[in-house]
């Protein structure tokens, strides 16, 4: 993407594995980082403060891994945070709410007797 704003938090976030991927009808910058197969980080940026969130195709690992939700099609079921995070335009506030959310989705025990 060429609309991509070229100051030091756009290229921090390049370094750090995003892609400038849209710009919306506001000038909001999107830029997405694949973690793996499965799950997708986003931070938005507006020119004065980023949001992060992500999305986990949460149907399409299932599939994968010979499990089902319903009947429904697996590329609906899409697994997002209830709220949107909102950063500074600084690396090291994406690189703390990766790393939250990373090891977060890494802890999670389905089999976990206190669930």
């Amino acid at each position: 993407m060429t609309d991509a704003r070229p100051d030091g938090f756009h290229h921090d976030l390049v370094a750090f594995g995003f892609s400038a991927v849209q710009k919306d009808r506001r000038g909001v910058l999107q830029y997405a980082r694949r973690a793996n197969s499965y799950l997708t980080e986003w931070v938005h940026d507006d020119g004065s403060e980023a949001l992060f969130t992500w999305e986990f195709a949460l149907g399409e690992y299932c599939d994968a891994a010979g499990w089902q939700i319903g009947a429904a099609e697996t590329s609906l079921h899409i697994l997002y945070p209830q709220f949107d995070v909102q950063l500074t335009r600084e690396i090291d506030a994406v690189a703390a709410e990766v790393a939250r959310l990373e090891s977060r989705l890494s802890g999670l025990n389905l089999a976990d007797p206190a669930l």
